[in-house]
C-alpha cells in the first residue's frame, strides 16, 4: 500500500474519461485516470448497435483524423449508422493506447474527503490523494429496475446493462419490460438466440424513428439541420448552444431532460422485432413472484382485467437513474453534501458539484445541462470546458507536471 499525490483523479475510462485525460495531457495537467478502458462498451452483447450516429460518437483527442467515422472508413465499416458497439469499443481502445497510455486499469473502491483534499482508494489497496476528482463512470452503477422486481434473484430478473450474452435465453420464455431501444433490442436478441420474448410497454405505443438519410435536399437541411441528436432545429440549438439549458429555470430544465428524446428505437431494430416479438402496450407489471422456479407476473393493461402468466426470465430495459448515492465508491459523507437537481447532482457551468473539487460528467450531468449530455456527443463541449477549468485552478506557484506522455498528433492508420 502506498500514498501518492496528484492534481486530478479521473474515475472511469470510457469516452468521457478518456477524452478528458487526453485534453489534460495536452495541457500538461498532472492527473491519474482509473478504470477498465471502454469496459461498458466492450461488454455489450454481439448484435447490439450504437443508438447514435457515428459522427456524434467520438473520443475527443488532439489532432485531426481521429474521429470514429474516419476509423470506420479505414476499416471498411459502416460510418454513419448502424455501427456496432464492438467497433466503437475497438476504436476507443485504439484512442486510449495512442493518446491516454497512462490509464491505470484498476477500479476505484472509495472516494472520501481528507484534510481538504480527496483520498481515493483503489481496489488493489493503493491510496491516492488529489485536489480534484472527476466522476466519469457513464451509465455504470446507474441501472434502474422496477421496484416490483426487487425481491427476485438476479438469475431470474436482470437489467439489460448487465447482459453480455443472450445465449442463456435459448429455449426460455422471457418478458422484457420497457419501451426504449434497450428493451426492444433485448426482445430481438432473445428471439435471435432461440428464446421466446414479449415486450411489455407502459406507454400507448412503442416508437420507432425513421431512417436518417445521409444526403438530403437543401430545403430539408434548412428546415431540419442534421445534428448529433438527429435532424431538427431544436436539436441544432441544443448542440450548438449547449449552455442554454443550464440557465433555464430548474423546473423547466427538468421537464426538458425528462421529456425530450424520450424512449424510442432506431429504424434498424424494427425489422428484427415487428412480426417476431409481441409488443404489448399500455401494460404494467404490478406483481412478480417465484413459483416453482419460474416468475409469475401480474400485468395490468388498460381496458382489461389484470392477468397472470409465467416466464422463465424477466429483462428490465427500464433506463438509468443519475443518483450519486448509486455510485458505491462515493463515501456517504460526500453524497450527503451534494446538492441535487431532481435526483442528479446539481452542477455549476464548469461541471463542479456543491462539493468543492468534485466534478461529474456524462449522463450524471444531463439534468444540469440538458439531453445532449446523456450521449457521447456531449463529451466535446464537456471535456474542453472542464480541461480549461482544471488547468486554471493549479495551486499558486505550482507548475503543471508533465508526468504523462504527450499525445501524438498522428492520425488513424
Amino acid at each position: 500500500m502506498s500514498n501518492a499525490d496528484t492534481d486530478v483523479v479521473i474515475v472511469g475510462a470510457g469516452p468521457y474519461g478518456l477524452s478528458l485525460a487526453a485534453q489534460l495531457s495536452q495541457r500538461g495537467v498532472d492527473h491519474r485516470i482509473f478504470g477498465q478502458a471502454m469496459k461498458f462498451w466492450r461488454d455489450m452483447p454481439i448484435g447490439v448497435n450504437l443508438k447514435s450516429l457515428a459522427f456524434a460518437t467520438n473520443i475527443i483527442v488532439p489532432g485531426r483524423g481521429n474521429t470514429f467515422p474516419e476509423w470506420c472508413r479505414l476499416n471498411n465499416l459502416e460510418d454513419f449508422e448502424p455501427c456496432t458497439m464492438q467497433s466503437f469499443a475497438e476504436y476507443g481502445l485504439l484512442m486510449q493506447q495512442r493518446f491516454v497510455p497512462e490509464v491505470e486499469q484498476v477500479n476505484v473502491s472509495r472516494v472520501a474527503e481528507s484534510a481538504g483534499r480527496f483520498e481515493v482508494t483503489l481496489t488493489n489497496g493503493e491510496r491516492v490523494t488529489a485536489r480534484r476528482v472527476v466522476v466519469a463512470t457513464g451509465l455504470s452503477y446507474l441501472a434502474r429496475s422496477p421496484e416490483v422486481l426487487r425481491d427476485l434473484p438476479v438469475e431470474c430478473a436482470v437489467h439489460t446493462s448487465l447482459l453480455s450474452d443472450y445465449s442463456q435465453f435459448r429455449g426460455k420464455e422471457v418478458a422484457v419490460i420497457g419501451g426504449g431501444a434497450s428493451a426492444i433490442e433485448a426482445g430481438a436478441l432473445v428471439v435471435e438466440a432461440g428464446g421466446r420474448a414479449q415486450v411489455l410497454v407502459r406507454a400507448a405505443d412503442a416508437v420507432f424513428h425513421g431512417r436518417t438519410s445521409r444526403i438530403r435536399p437543401l430545403i430539408e437541411r434548412i428546415r431540419a439541420p442534421m445534428t448529433a441528436l438527429g435532424a431538427g432545429r431544436k436539436n441544432w440549438l441544443l448542440q450548438h448552444f449547449p449552455l442554454v439549458p443550464h440557465f433555464l429555470p430548474e423546473a423547466r430544465r427538468i421537464r426538458l431532460v425528462r421529456g425530450y428524446l424520450g424512449p424510442a428505437s432506431p429504424w434498424w431494430i424494427k425489422d428484427r422485432v415487428i412480426g417476431k416479438v409481441p409488443i404489448i402496450v399500455k401494460s404494467e407489471i404490478i406483481a412478480a413472484r417465484l413459483v416453482g422456479g419460474r416468475v409469475r407476473l401480474t400485468v395490468r393493461s388498460e381496458g382489461a382485467i389484470d392477468r397472470e402468466f409465467e416466464v422463465d426470465r424477466v429483462i428490465a430495459g427500464t433506463g438509468y437513474d443519475a443518483d450519486p448515492t448509486r455510485l458505491p465508491f462515493l463515501d456517504p459523507t460526500l453524497t450527503a453534501q451534494i446538492r441535487r437537481t431532481d435526483r442528479a447532482p446539481a452542477l455549476s457551468m464548469n461541471f463542479e458539484s456543491s462539493v468543492k473539487g468534485l466534478y461529474f460528467v456524462g449522463p450524471m450531468s444531463a439534468m444540469s445541462f440538458g439531453p445532449l449530455f446523456r450521449f457521447v456527443a456531449g463529451a466535446n463541449f464537456t471535456v474542453r470546458t472542464l480541461a480549461r477549468r482544471l488547468d486554471r485552478k493549479l495551486l499558486p506557484g505550482r507548475t503543471a507536471s508533465l508526468t504523462h506522455r504527450q499525445p501524438s498528433s498522428q492520425t488513424i492508420s
